[in-house]
């Protein structure tokens, strides 16, 4: 006859069957909960970065309604940053709150069982008016009833650099008797960032003074401001100079050179320009 177990040894039993799922050793013990990388670890003001966020449940039991979390230290993300894709996500990717304001990115994954992955890329388009430096990108996997440690990843080096290059020409406007030099002060945006703000100032050489729709002129300098000029563009202002008979035979030279600017201009070189001017007659002058 088959002996009976005690009723004590049956309840041991059941425990046991309904902890071992919980004791188990980690699932994907090799995997870290939160892996982050960057497309590049360095961008400029107003351009794109792609950061990919891998989230994995290491544990047995399942993270319901799991989330992968973007963050960064020592700026807030949304601060300087806005959220332009999320691809990977199973549903709309939201801004994080916290107090005084957003603090991060999460995008939804769904429920992941033990040993379970996901991952989600965030493109991010960092602002032109991001303040220059570090930022070192931190991440978690977050759920509703489970929440990892804030994982600290890679850093990003923000880059607030424009550069403005400056040119200066002069085009003859002859007549009897309005004679002048039409003058075209030109930037160029060469970047790598958006200038903002430029101002040029062009000196005059002494008895001449300038007249001007788009610029600030005076006796002594006429002083142009432009912004914004994108990358690969070019923004003229233009300036004149009257000339007269006692301005014949003599030579001008007119300097335009960049007094001003933002971002930090990163190319000293191409910060000025100049023209040299020779009456030879009210209806001739040469300019080169």
């Amino acid at each position: 006859m088959r002996a009976l177990r005690h009723p004590l040894a049956l309840v041991v039993t059941a425990i046991a069957m309904v902890l071992s799922p919980l004791l188990a050793a980690p699932a994907s013990a090799d995997e870290p909960e939160v892996a982050i990388t960057l497309s590049s670890s360095q961008v400029n003001t107003g351009d794109a970065v792609t950061v990919t966020v891998k989230v994995t449940n290491i544990h047995a039991f399942s993270v319901l309604n799991a989330t992968a979390r973007l963050f960064t230290t020592p700026g807030r993300l949304p601060s300087y940053a806005s959220l332009t894709g999320c691809a990977g996500a199973l549903g709309s990717c939201t801004a994080i709150p916290g107090p005084g304001g957003p603090i991060g990115f999460e995008a939804p994954v769904g429920a992941l069982s033990g040993g379970a992955s996901a991952t989600v890329a965030f493109t991010l388009d960092v602002a032109q008016d991001a303040q220059a430096g570090d930022q070192t990108f931190q991440g978690q996997l977050g759920g509703s009833n489970y929440a990892s440690e804030i994982v600290t990843g890679p850093v990003l080096t923000i880059v607030d650099e424009a550069d403005a290059a400056v040119g200066l020409t002069a085009t003859p406007k002859l007549a009897l008797l309005v004679p002048k030099i039409e003058f075209t002060v030109r930037v160029t945006g060469n970047g790598p960032g958006a200038v903002r703000t430029a101002a040029i100032t062009t000196t005059l050489p002494p008895g001449l003074s300038a007249t001007s729709g788009d610029c600030a002129a005076g006796s002594g300098a006429v002083t142009c401001t432009v912004g914004p000029v994108a990358p690969g563009a070019t923004v003229t202002r233009k300036f004149s100079v009257p000339v007269g008979l006692l301005n014949i035979g003599v030579p001008y030279t007119f300097t335009a050179a960049r007094t001003s600017s933002s971002p930090t201009d990163p190319v000293a070189a191409n910060d000025g320009a100049q023209v040299r001017c020779t009456v030879v007659s009210i209806v001739l002058v040469n300019c080169h």
